[in-house]
């Protein structure tokens, strides 16, 4: 499969590849005069602990939490508890359940994916509660304990891929990392990207 840049859903800015290698380094090592990042969004990946750490790879954690809030998202109290302790058990049997924070999107089946997965179950999980855990915010906590599997969702995401809703959001994103770009799969080019920005293996494609 192959698609230019311009493409919907390809990024328009890998057009133009010194700027996009540009944003990406500066989004993630610029700094304030008081020595705090330019942009919250660049500890998510971090804060608490790096995201891929195999210890806490089985539950979600007070870190968790608070990475999640540097992508300007809130997780409110009520939600924390139901989290952190009431539904601990249920959320760590699905995080058993799912892929491995080394698997990427772009390599597991349908089967991972599809209504009935883990992912899916847990996606459904965090939001049944009602309490302030909607699409975004759950697509972001799922993200920060597997990066490499749940991409991000949001209302600018889902505008420029022409989705309604979170729904089919992980196939479409799949598809597109193994779409070519600029002679490479998309995946493989971001990969590069975040290579030579010094950022991987935390930031991921």
């Amino acid at each position: 499969m192959t698609a230019d840049p311009q493409s919907p859903g390809v990024p328009t800015i890998l057009a133009h590849a010194e700027l996009a290698f540009a944003l990406l380094r500066d989004y993630y090592t610029g700094t304030l005069q008081s020595g705090r990042p330019a942009f919250t969004g660049a500890r998510f990946e971090t804060l608490g602990g790096p995201w891929n750490d195999r210890v806490h790879a089985g539950e979600i954690t007070a870190g968790d939490l608070a990475a999640v809030s540097c992508l300007s998202v809130n997780v409110p109290g009520s939600a924390a508890v139901r989290v952190l302790e009431t539904q601990a058990a249920e959320i760590r049997e699905h995080l058993r359940d799912m892929p491995g924070p080394d698997v990427p999107l772009w390599e597991v089946p349908d089967t991972e994916i599809v209504k009935g997965s883990a992912a899916s179950q847990l996606w459904w999980l965090l939001r049944d509660g009602k309490d302030g855990l909607g699409r975004t915010t759950t697509s972001k906590l799922m993200a920060r304990k597997r990066a490499n599997l749940v991409p991000v969702y949001d209302s600018v995401v889902g505008n420029v891929l022409g989705l309604r809703n979170a729904t089919g959001h992980w196939e479409l994103m799949r598809t597109l990392m193994v779409t070519e770009v600029n002679g490479q799969l998309l995946h493989q080019y971001l990969d590069a990207m975040t290579t030579d920005a010094g950022l991987a293996p935390l930031v991921t494609p």
